[in-house]
């Protein structure tokens, strides 16, 4: 049995112990599992995760408890240049990772001070308990808890931090005189039972039993902020943080809610209101934008419709060249807009895949028989093929996109590929236009 000796002490940051047993020979398949006569370091249990720290200047990578063994885990001499080995007889000086420690310490205390107040205050029983790195959780086992109910159990569970109290752990034996504190739920264990108690014990916040370490006193928890609550197999779900975790937690949101206030001009007053008041701005600008894209669209698939029959025509959009210069389309490449009497090819710069999409679906049902349309997207370097019968536009891009580094799929009434490049882009096109321009 591995004397704990945090049970007497958890300041105790510092501690030389001697070896007691070794196990593993240091390799990352099967690392060094060292046994210790006594031990500063706290396993994981309770919903608490280990300490962390150094065992004769080693890292210590994880520890476990088993049968009332402790069992120290280092890092193998792959992960850490320091390690030459450990054997039972020799005495090893070992150190702490105390921020680590207190900030455990601050958050389990703060749990269950939270916890003790839901008891009183609902009659919710902790059904559940995990400490995760960013967030704790407790699961309550009254469902439907209100936000003005965990907003009032906040407040009173940081005034018995304030208070700071008294941080008790007792060590019984057996049950029947740990049985006599005003515990909050009953006993698992008929042994070796540690009960923790925050407060005067004839009326205390919380009362339970607990493996964990605690400060001594309530008031080094800091805080406690709850975060949200969540309905979860008919219990509520509570997430919080306490201590350095809160506050580091508050400083975040802070520095968010102090941005938000310089870009929209206000202060935390009025923040929310000025938020509201854009986004309706907002929304009314979204509407307008849809109604001019759906004029676009209706006119883009209307040109193409009555486009037939026209001789082929250069169209005179202006467009920026890589050097920043305007040029036309037929000052740069013909392959990006063509019409024949089989064939029609558009590019449309501002419009996005979605835009082009929907210009397929007006012609894919309105085209007539044998006609391909070829929707350009230069700012995506995407293609949209669509057609009415005559054609399979999936085939196509099976067949023949991936020469052009092209990837895409679809079915015969509508089809699209995407490629690296624009060079590719304009092959591609290249090819459509000249294998597709004339009947069959």
């Amino acid at each position: 049995m591995t004397k704990k000796l945090y049970q007497s002490d958890v300041y105790q940051k510092e501690h030389t112990s001697t070896i007691i047993d070794v196990m593993g020979d240091g390799t990352q398949e099967n690392p060094w599992l060292l046994v210790l006569d006594e031990t500063i370091f706290f396993p994981t249990g309770g919903g608490q995760p280990c300490d962390l720290g150094t065992i004769g200047g080693v890292a210590v990578a994880e520890v476990t408890e088993k049968d009332g063994i402790v069992l120290h885990q280092m890092l193998s001499a792959t992960e850490d240049s320091a390690v030459t080995g450990f054997n039972a007889g020799d005495k090893v000086f070992c150190r702490l990772d105390w921020a680590r420690r207190f900030e455990h310490m601050q958050r389990h205390c703060g749990e269950h001070i939270l916890s003790g107040i839901f008891f009183r205050e609902l009659g919710g029983v902790n059904r559940g308990f995990h400490m995760g790195s960013d967030y704790m959780t407790i699961d309550i086992d009254v469902p439907g808890i209100t936000k003005e109910q965990a907003e009032r159990i906040e407040t009173l569970t940081n005034e018995v931090i304030w208070s700071n109290v008294p941080v008790t752990t007792r060590y019984f034996e057996e049950r029947t005189e740990a049985e006599k504190l005003p515990l909050r739920k009953a006993l698992a264990i008929d042994e070796d039972i540690s009960i923790v108690c925050v407060g005067d014990e004839s009326n205390p916040a919380d009362c339970v039993a607990c493996c964990g370490t605690h400060p001594a006193t309530s008031g080094q928890v800091g805080l406690v902020k709850i975060f949200k609550l969540e309905n979860y197999k008919g219990m509520t779900r509570v997430y919080f943080n306490a201590g350095k975790g809160a506050f580091t937690d508050y400083q975040n949101k802070h520095r968010i809610l102090s941005e938000l206030n310089l870009k929209y001009s206000a202060d935390d007053k009025d923040l929310l209101e000025k938020i509201k008041t854009q986004d309706e701005k907002n929304k009314e600008v979204r509407q307008e934008l849809f109604q001019l894209k759906n004029s676009v669209i209706t006119k883009a698939a209307d040109e193409i419709l009555h486009s037939f029959g026209v001789p082929a025509k250069k169209a005179e959009v202006k467009k920026k060249n890589p050097s920043g210069s305007s040029r036309s389309f037929s000052e740069a490449s013909d392959t990006l807009i063509h019409t024949s009497d089989r064939l029609v090819i558009r590019e449309y710069p501002y419009l996005n895949v979605n835009d082009l999409l929907a210009i397929a679906k007006i012609l894919s049902n309105q085209l007539e028989s044998g006609i391909l349309a070829v929707m350009v997207s230069t700012r995506e370097n995407l293609l949209i093929l669509a057609a009415s019968g005559g054609h399979d536009c999936g085939k196509i891009i099976k067949d023949n996109a991936l020469v052009w580094n092209g990837k895409g799929g679809g079915n015969a009434s509508g089809a699209r590929a995407l490629f690296s490049s624009r060079e590719d882009l304009e092959c591609f096109v290249t090819f459509v236009r000249q294998a597709y321009s004339t009947r069959p």
